[in-house]
């Protein structure tokens, strides 16, 4: 059995398409940190990734139904970054 996540910190996301002030990114920022968490907690991390850092990451166009709500923003980047890093983890 895996350890627990401990942390989850996000340097920066670039994001496309979206206009954001700096303090709703920010704070988009710090809800996709503690959802990813809560979802690696939930899932497990794939054992390619267990320990280790990810420099970077590609996670594909994807769209927003509600552009206006942080939390759902939000949400949307966290599930497809889980995606993402699952998808490393795997092939590593």
């Amino acid at each position: 059995m895996n350890e627990p996540i401990r942390s989850v910190e996000i340097d920066r996301i670039r994001l496309t398409g979206l206009e954001l002030r700096p303090e709703r990114a920010e704070r988009i920022q710090t809800l996709v940190e503690v959802e990813l968490q809560r979802l690696l907690e939930r899932d497990g991390v794939a054992d390619g990734l267990v320990g280790g850092d990810v420099p970077s990451l590609h996670v594909p166009a994807m769209h927003l139904a509600d552009p206006h709500s942080d939390r759902r923003v939000a949400g949307s980047l966290a599930h497809h970054v889980a995606l993402a890093l699952r998808d490393i983890g795997d092939r590593k």
